[in-house]
């Protein structure tokens, strides 16, 4: 069985796949985890999370840290369009509408 862990590299995310490989490897389960990211494409908003920097909790220091494979998918590739390219087609007053369906 694969089990994605939603990974924003905030402390939630970061505990969950702490608990869910500690747990994965004490009990047996053989599930295979990985973490799942989302880059939404919005300029400044995922950046630092996505990627390694000294002190912070990041997504890429999960994966190096709890050594699990690491996904990264983004809007652009799934829909064809980053969120900063809906704001400027649609402005800013309705773009939070185009975030909540993706």
């Amino acid at each position: 069985m694969r089990v994605a862990i939603g990974a924003s590299g905030g402390k939630d995310s970061t505990v969950l796949a702490y608990v869910l490989k500690l747990l994965n490897e004490r009990y047996n389960y053989g599930i295979e985890l990985f973490l799942l990211s989302i880059d939404e494409g919005i300029t400044g908003y995922r950046d630092d999370s996505l990627e390694a920097s000294p002190g912070t909790a990041t997504v890429k220091r999960n994966q190096q840290q709890y050594d699990l494979p690491l996904k990264i998918i983004s809007y652009k590739d799934l829909y064809g369009w980053s969120m900063d390219e809906i704001v400027e087609a649609v402005g800013r007053k309705n773009n939070c509408t185009f975030c909540g369906v993706f």
